[in-house]
């Protein structure tokens, strides 16, 4: 079964940064207080899909014992850490489940990278529930679609209860970020964006893209949050979108979804 939520997690390493320095920002605090509401559901795992871990084939998952944090963003200065127990069976029997469906996906190796491990060490922070991350791939937008609705169905027949977090951001430029360089058209891309996420308007996401500019910079051209599409099942679900926070070239949004099963959609 699932968690009464979806989760799309901020995931930048400035955040451990202001951390460090003590300072408790707006996104910390509401990161942290959505993290205290799933401990209230009492999960038994999270699935976090990972959009910096982009498969070459099939869509991956890692059935690793423990992940290991991956520090796959040195140039920040911090080295984020969230080593975690995995879930074998259930990484496993999400590969069986998407291969029966018509999804390729595969047991791959990975570990906990920086669009993991950075949030959940504020989402769960001292309770290190067992985790299980997912990659996107180089497929089309349908097929991270059928990706997400893949990981729906599979967790839904699972007998314990599951969390699905998407992490990562919106715009997503280290280059412009060490130059402190503002990038209008990535601001514009987070405007649309949280617009998109706001109204449950999920069919608008490529066009958010592509009204947003060239100098936009989409982290993963926004695939990761066409898995979160196909996860939600209803086209029209929308978000709640909790906060925002920026930086030259990085753009990030905490944003709940409720789900909402088809069947009861109309109830």
């Amino acid at each position: 079964m699932l968690t009464t939520r979806a989760y799309f997690l901020p995931a930048v390493p400035t955040m451990l940064i202001d951390e460090q320095r003590g300072d408790v920002t707006e996104m910390i605090e509401a990161l942290s207080a959505s993290g205290d509401r799933l401990a209230a559901e009492k999960p038994d795992v999270i699935v976090a899909l990972s959009p910096r871990w982009v498969s070459p084939g099939p869509f991956g998952v890692d059935d690793s014992r423990t992940h290991r944090s991956v520090v796959d963003l040195p140039g920040f200065g911090v080295e984020p850490r969230y080593d975690c127990p995995g879930h074998q069976a259930l990484a496993r029997t999400l590969v069986e489940f998407a291969n029966k469906s018509g999804v390729r996906a595969a047991i791959a190796r990975r570990g906990a990278d920086s669009a993991v491990s950075i949030p959940l060490h504020f989402f769960a922070r001292a309770r290190r529930i067992p985790v299980v991350p997912v990659s996107i791939g180089e497929g089309t937008r349908e097929e991270h679609r059928a990706w997400g609705a893949a990981l729906r169905h599979a967790l839904t027949a699972f007998d314990g209860k599951a969390a699905f977090v998407v992490g990562g951001a919106v715009q997503w430029s280290v280059h412009d970020f060490n130059l402190r360089r503002e990038v209008e058209e990535g601001y514009e891309l987070d405007k649309q964006v949280q617009s998109v996420l706001r109204r449950g308007a999920w069919s608008e996401l490529e066009r958010a893209i592509e009204d947003a500019g060239k100098r936009a910079t989409p982290e993963a051209s926004l695939l990761h949050l066409e898995v979160l599409r196909g996860f939600v099942l209803i086209e029209s679900t929308p978000g709640d979108v909790l906060e925002y926070e920026t930086s030259p070239g990085i753009g990030t949004v905490l944003a709940e979804f409720p789900l909402v099963h088809p069947e009861s959609a109309g109830d």
